[in-house]
């Protein structure tokens, strides 16, 4: 998971963080997910047939602050397999489960220069809905079936 993030990631110059940061932010925001967020919590990824993991998504309860129900943690592709249905289906993949579980919004934060990214949730039918600070803004979808 560090190394897709990385890779996602890499094309920002704010985004100073080593593997090695990354695999640690990664162990640490896992346990801390496990033990702080209240379940249900979902995580899922995308492989190639060989095991290669290229993508992946976490998602559960919102933060309060946004207003909505359920929260996109993390989506990342692979740069060298964006564009061909990944993210997509990740992201489709996570609001399949939360509506499951009951939630009926869905927002996710993304870095406010990621354009690629932004394009990509709008497309989806995603709203710009604020500002998150610092850098970041966020997307939502007030009815999380419009994913589905």
């Amino acid at each position: 998971m560090a190394e897709v993030t990385c890779a996602a990631f890499a094309e920002f110059e704010d985004f100073d963080v080593t593997r090695e940061q990354s695999a640690a932010n990664w162990r640490r925001n896992l346990v801390g997910e496990a033990a702080e967020r209240p379940r249900p919590h979902h995580t899922r990824i995308a492989e190639l047939p060989d095991g290669t993991v290229i993508g992946l998504v976490m998602a559960g309860p919102a933060d309060p602050e946004l207003g909505l129900d359920a929260e996109i943690y993390a989506l990342a592709v692979r740069p060298g397999h964006q564009g061909h249905g990944h993210g997509r289906a990740l992201l489709r993949a996570a609001a399949a489960d939360l509506s499951a579980d009951g939630f009926g919004s869905l927002a996710i934060r993304v870095l406010a220069v990621n354009e690629r990214a932004r394009r990509f949730y709008t497309s989806l039918g995603g709203v710009l809905a604020g500002e998150v600070p610092p850098g970041e803004v966020f997307y939502s979808w007030p009815e999380i079936t419009a994913l589905l």
